[in-house]
């Protein structure tokens, strides 16, 4: 996985974090169980194990330091699938999805870098009993997908990012009713966009623009889902064109209609300038 330091990735039991940024650096990290998956915030790294039963938590610059290992009940996670392990730039979170209930999702809150591990797990409910499949996240905000089809977010939603208008924030998820109806089969987050693929091959988009990642013709901020339109954005685009996958990175959005691969924004961004000047007396 590609991280704002370099990468984290895993295998077995080990982890191994990588920082891109001189002085580059890789630290080894041998688990005492089988790791499930692995994410970071801006200042910590989490990792699943067991089956979802344990989840190792600790800050990214504490090299060699020991994990704080949280320990999930049969009460806090029952009996469930694996749980999915997401988090924003500051908050990591764990998706209990219970196989006794087939509909009785719910979130755990494991911490906000601010303030470090909860020393009470917080559970978070949806607006009403679902499965959850799929939970993605940009830098300050979570898209969760049901077995349904349904989306539901949650977090920071100033850029438009939630899919709802223009939000200051919200703590517990919301549907997002504009696509009510429409069975969404992938979706995937930028920094502050989100990009959905529905049945049929359309894909609808909405969130921060400035770079251009949501298509040439849109808003700079979208606050509900617009449809994307190929023949519009690309020079061989169709409007009848079935897209078949779609990726995000910060600020692009990429999309594959058969074997051919367009993109639309850019994670190239000049940093502005600034000159020093010295007052001599």
């Amino acid at each position: 996985k590609s991280t704002w330091f370099g990468s984290i990735s895993f295998s077995s039991r080990h982890v191994t974090i990588s920082t891109s940024s001189p002085p580059t650096s890789s630290e080894s990290i041998k688990m005492d169980s089988e790791v499930d998956d692995v994410t970071n915030t801006h200042l910590h790294v989490a990792i699943l194990m067991s089956n979802g039963r344990h989840l190792a938590v600790r800050r990214i610059d504490d090299v060699g330091g020991k994990f704080k290992i949280l320990d999930f009940s049969k009460d806090d996670v029952g009996d469930s699938e694996s749980p999915l392990l997401v988090s924003t730039s500051r908050e990591i979170y764990l998706v209990v999805r219970r196989t006794i209930q087939k509909t009785s999702s719910e979130i755990l809150k494991i911490l906000k870098d601010s303030e470090g591990v909860a020393s009470e797990i917080q559970r978070i409910q949806f607006p009403w009993p679902v499965k959850i499949e799929e939970a993605v996240a940009g830098h300050d905000f979570v898209i969760f997908r049901d077995f349904g089809g349904n989306l539901f977010s949650m977090g920071t939603g100033t850029r438009g990012e939630l899919g709802v208008g223009l939000i200051r924030r919200i703590d517990e998820p919301v549907h997002i009713e504009h696509l009510a109806g429409i069975r969404i089969q992938k979706v995937v987050c930028g920094g502050w966009h989100t990009v959905t693929l529905i049945d049929g091959g359309d894909v609808y988009v909405w969130g921060w623009n400035r770079y251009g990642q949501l298509g040439k013709d849109k808003s700079a901020t979208e606050m509900y889902p617009v449809l994307l339109d190929p023949s519009e954005e690309f020079e061989e685009g169709s409007s009848d064109d079935v897209i078949d996958d779609i990726m995000a990175t910060e600020n692009t959005t990429e999309i594959r209609i058969g074997h051919a691969h367009f993109s639309m924004g850019s994670d190239d961004v000049a940093i502005n300038e600034f000159r020093l000047l010295s007052f001599l007396k």
